[in-house]
């Protein structure tokens, strides 16, 4: 009889230690789609402000609570990927945001049109925005207008970005203005190397 309990209590030991581990790992799922991210920066379209291989955090709850603001680095969802393991999961927003497909293709870029602004790139290789020319210390490169019409104006619920390197970025002006619900996140803090370590100021 003593054996049979003890053998119920291990048992019922378990059951409560796979309870703390599935709530663990829900809670670091729902920190991970709504709260913050890892992720890392492939490419040299934001150079110098970020380097290839840098490691950040994004914080994603700031934007449930205000819109972006013209300034922000943010992570865009450029391509939405398929869980074609598990196709059911496509249906879902939810799983979509705390768990993205592996061939989910994000861009790094920096907000800077926001709803309502006059966007314009001129030959002297600047921005205007509404009609006033911007000094923009933080970018490498001259402005150009690749393949959009300018002047423009920034849409209802959508931003206009653009990467810092001006002259090797993929970004507004080839893929057009970029809607609220695309945009996973700002970037907020380097994390690796350590050497780089620290916030990113807008």
């Amino acid at each position: 009889m003593e054996k049979a309990e003890k053998k119920k209590n291990s048992f019922i030991e378990f059951l409560k230690w796979i309870e703390t581990f599935v709530i663990a790992i829900f809670i670091a799922l729902v920190i991970r789609g709504f709260i913050m991210e890892p992720v890392i920066v492939h490419g040299i379209s934001m150079e110098d402000t970020l380097v290839n291989g840098q490691r950040l955090i994004i914080y994603k709850l700031g934007y449930f609570l205000h819109p972006p603001e013209r300034g922000d680095i943010i992570v865009l969802q450029y391509q939405k990927g398929s869980m074609i393991n598990i196709p059911f999961l496509n249906k879902f927003a939810f799983w979509d945001k705390v768990l993205p497909s592996p061939s989910e293709v994000d861009y790094i870029k920096r907000v800077i049109g926001i709803p309502g602004d006059k966007l314009d790139v001129k030959e002297d290789g600047y921005i205007y925005i509404n009609d006033v020319k911007q000094e923009e210390p933080y970018i490498k490169g001259k402005t150009y207008k690749q393949i959009m019409d300018f002047p423009t104006k920034v849409p209802p619920n959508t931003v206009f970005v653009m990467g810092d390197n001006r002259q090797n970025s993929r970004d507004s002006r080839m893929i057009g203005f970029i809607e609220f619900d695309r945009i996973k996140g700002k970037a907020v803090l380097r994390i690796w190397p350590f050497k780089d370590w620290g916030f990113i100021n807008r």
